[in-house]
């Protein structure tokens, strides 16, 4: 809840407008752990109202520092990665249980879609991962199990809550909504969130990036590159290389074409092993004639270093059968 919500219940309770604030502001804090505010009045404390107790969850440290969370909800277990690089800490968070959009290099997509989650149950995996951590992570992703559009008014809520001054305070431009290019949901996230954008690209042919995605099929290249030029912020344009599929020197030729006149960032992730054996990461050589190629052309890229592929938390990884638990341990 925002300090906004929590202010209404407390006046629904017969609370005036000054102890409703201090008691939105002192359940806040306690949420956040945080330093508690002035104690508000006992009989709100007393009262029956808005309270949860955070989910298990049982961890799975990797050997880079990166931890994988199995959380487990009613009737699901969805998992949440936090991640360590440098003194930049980032949770990647999960929307759904499992996800309908089956993207073939993606473990979670072999599940089929359990269920939407609840602002609360995606909240509670940030608190969690912070709980871990001992401080509040300043970055968040939406890049975990689900597709977040095809739950886009939980994922609002959510970031609300985790944006909320007097709680988490994570700085909406440190939040990123990643979607496969849910077309026709994009201008809403556009309008109602300053969260940063990101799109699953994977392939400028057609029908190459069909057969990576399946939802190309609904929502063609054409009206999705439309809508990212419509963006109000610089889009996120994500890339799994992977070997003698889409890491050609014409691949980043076409890439660059597709990028010319957006105002985009390309983001270069080798592939990470996932449901299909025959598809593997190129050499990191490739990777980074890649990554040259498309800096030449003038693209803004990064290429990103894999995080967490010893605990199965990396990129398309998530609920994955393969498992290889280095660690595992119940956050404190």
């Amino acid at each position: 809840m925002t300090q906004q919500s929590l202010e209404g219940w407390a006046r629904a309770q017969g609370a005036g407008a000054g102890g409703a604030r201090t008691y939105a502001r002192y359940r806040l804090a306690q949420a956040a752990q945080r330093p508690l505010p002035e104690r508000p009045a006992r009989v709100l404390l007393g009262a029956p109202g808005p309270t949860a107790e955070l989910p298990r969850a049982d961890a799975a440290v990797d050997p880079d520092g990166t931890v994988r969370f199995a959380v487990h909800l009613e009737g699901a277990v969805v998992e949440t990665v936090l991640i360590s690089h440098a003194s930049r800490r980032t949770v990647c968070l999960s929307s759904q249980a499992g996800c309908a959009r089956g993207c073939v290099f993606c473990e979670t997509g072999r599940l089929g879609l359990l269920r939407n989650l609840d602002a609360a149950e995606i909240v509670a995996q940030y608190a969690i991962a912070a709980r871990h951590l001992g401080s509040r992570p300043r970055n968040v992703v939406f890049m975990g199990m689900g597709e977040p559009l095809d739950n886009l008014e939980e994922v609002l809520r959510a970031i609300a809550v985790l944006r909320e001054p007097a709680g988490f305070a994570v700085p909406e431009r440190h939040i990123t909504v990643s979607t496969v290019g849910i077309v026709p949901r994009m201008p809403e996230l556009y309008a109602r969130t300053k969260a940063q954008i990101a799109v699953s690209l994977h392939a400028v042919d057609e029908g190459q990036r069909r057969a990576l995605l399946p939802v190309a099929r609904r929502w063609p290249l054409e009206e999705l590159r439309a809508m990212i030029a419509r963006a109000p912020r610089t889009v996120l344009l994500q890339w799994t290389l992977i070997d003698a599929l889409n890491d050609a020197d014409a691949d980043a030729d076409a890439l660059a074409r597709f990028c010319k006149g957006l105002d985009a960032r390309v983001n270069l992730i080798p592939l990470n092993p996932g449901p299909v054996d025959s598809q593997r990461a190129p050499p990191m050589e490739r990777c980074r004639a890649f990554q040259k190629r498309l800096a030449d052309a003038g693209v803004r890229t990064l290429l990103r270093m894999p995080h967490g592929r010893e605990v199965c938390g990396a990129c398309g990884q998530l609920a994955g059968a393969r498992r290889r638990v280095v660690s595992a341990a119940r956050p404190g």
